[in-house]
């Protein structure tokens, strides 16, 4: 039988769609099955499972980035965490597309961390396991493309058929289990007369979309989630067809974009002619013809928004409300006013104020902030005297200490083995103590980390002398150099992580509350 090297293992747990199918039939939970079979194979080869990451049971994930603990998992790999992961197998631990296969396979080889299964071993070093891993992985991503096109499929059938293939009901509704398969839609009784009051209003009253928000705000209706009505909201209800009972196919498909590595999904709206719309099962809340008008106001009142890419606010993303959390956004007037800087939260009572004044103030907060981290930075800092006053001789004390520690730990960790052998233990209580001894094993590694965060003040020390405060003087230098805001946008952001604002009294009229606001900064530091 092949040996495993002493070192630390730990162990990987996702359910798949088909377990959670077969949950739902009634099966045996898929995690207590795994959790015994990985058990069984730790006391095979002799080793000590110290941490378990368990995906949530409804987390299946097709991206990696939708899976917190394979994160989770996959950086301690590469920080050389484990000597080996136990997983039932490979196929739990990616099947997204080659991107995110390579990242797992990449990981695994380079930290040369074992990937231990019922069935095999891997050895990320040896080009045979290798091979077979990557085939593995290649097969589960094969099976998961077939699965989806299998749902797909199935939604799509559904949409025809007049089912409501979602798993939230719009506002208004609710959703009902049809006979046999599927669900349908059902007027909700508190729900559907506030629908119908949004078409009335804006079809018949002609109130705008922003008016209907802050009015049902005003009377404490509350939203699907209990939150505020905002304008996207009831903009993203009047568009909706399937408050005229219909349901739709391809309004909103899912489209996936890679920024920075990352991949980044989107919904975003296509044009009517592309819609695939169905007669529903469900009542309408509006008739058709309204629901059309609707459509009509809705294009006349559209704003063409501005070319990609083309940014008017130098301030663009960097200011937040401080009393509601929001992105502040640049509000233009065509009367010969200048611009302001407003939140677009309906029932939020921070006053705006004039772009102009704020981005001065903004510059004016640098200048200050620059003089104050100068004088922090540059001033020396005085050499301790006695062993206890130097905190980093405590930290490397702290460092022996903890060495001295992990030793007796592991020699703990080997007798549990014995102990679940003789029956002193049962697996839950062989977990529990071995989780607790992970964990007491982490702390004293994390003293090694900490003891080393304190010989990186000094380098943090000269990459603010080096790199930071040049940086702002630059900034401050060029930035009234151009005129273009998308150039100072980019100026800010290269040393301005955001700023908040916050403004309690009206200054339009009050030429002294004008400039009685204030502005919070958050410069870029060294992490």
């Amino acid at each position: 039988m092949y040996r495993l090297p002493d070192g630390e293992y730990a162990a990987y747990l996702r359910k798949s769609r088909v377990d959670l199918e077969a949950e739902a039939r009634g099966e045996e939970d898929t995690y207590a099955r795994h959790m015994g079979i990985l058990i069984d194979l730790s006391k095979r080869y002799g080793i000590t499972i110290s941490k378990i990451y368990k995906e949530k049971p409804a987390t299946s994930g097709e991206r990696i980035s939708e899976r917190p603990e394979m994160i989770e998992l996959l950086e301690d790999v590469e920080n050389e965490m484990w000597t080996g992961i136990l997983v039932v197998e490979v196929e739990r631990l990616a099947r997204g597309d080659t991107m995110d296969q390579g990242l797992v396979a990449n990981a695994f080889k380079y930290s040369d961390t074992l990937i231990v299964t019922p069935m095999r071993v891997y050895d990320p070093q040896n080009p045979d396991d290798e091979e077979y891993f990557e085939f593995g992985l290649f097969m589960s991503r094969r099976e998961f493309k077939t699965t989806t096109r299998r749902l797909q499929g199935g939604r799509k059938d559904a949409v025809k058929d007049g089912r409501y293939p979602g798993s939230q009901p719009p506002y208004g509704y609710d959703r009902k289990k049809l006979p046999g398969k599927g669900y349908t839609l059902v007027p909700n009784p508190d729900q559907a007369p506030i629908v119908k009051m949004i078409f009335d209003m804006y079809v018949n009253q002609g109130i705008g979309t922003g008016l209907i928000a802050r009015k049902l705000n005003e009377l404490g209706v509350p939203t699907a989630k209990n939150s505020i009505w905002a304008l996207a909201t009831i903009n993203g209800m009047i568009r909706n067809p399937v408050y005229m009972g219909k349901i739709s196919w391809n309004r909103r498909p899912t489209k996936k974009k890679k920024k920075d590595g990352v991949i980044i999904l989107s919904r975003p709206r296509t044009d009517r002619k592309d819609w695939l719309l169905y007669p529903g099962r469900h009542e309408a809340l509006v008739d058709e013809e309204t629901w059309e008008k609707a459509q009509e106001i809705l294009r006349d009142k559209d704003i063409t928004p501005a070319p990609k890419g083309i940014i008017t606010n130098p301030l663009a993303g960097l200011i937040r409300c401080d009393m509601c959390g929001r992105s502040m956004v640049r509000r233009p007037y065509y009367d010969n006013r200048p611009a302001a800087i407003i939140c677009a939260t309906s029932l939020c009572k921070n006053v705006s104020s004039e772009l102009d004044l704020v981005e001065d103030r903004l510059l004016e907060g640098l200048r200050i902030w620059l003089k104050d981290y100068k004088a922090q930075w540059m001033s020396k800092k005085p050499r301790a005297t006695t062993p206890q006053e130097d905190m980093l001789e405590a930290k490397l004390y702290i460092l022996k200490s903890a060495e001295k520690k992990l030793a007796e730990l592991m020699n703990q960790k080997d007798n549990l083995h014995d102990l679940l052998e003789k029956k002193v233990y049962t697996i839950d209580e062989y977990m529990e103590r071995s989780q607790i001894l992970s964990s007491r094993i982490q702390e004293a590694k994390m003293a090694v980390e900490t003891a080393k965060m304190e010989y990186e003040i000094e380098e943090k020390r000269e990459n603010a002398k080096v790199e930071i405060i040049p940086n702002v003087e630059y900034v401050l230098d060029v930035y009234r150099k151009t005129n273009d805001p998308k150039k100072q946008n980019e100026l800010l952001k290269t040393v301005l992580e955001y700023a908040t604002y916050r403004k309690e009294v009206g200054g339009r009229w009050n030429p002294d509350a004008i400039q009685q606001f204030t502005l919070k900064l958050y410069p870029k530091l060294p992490k």
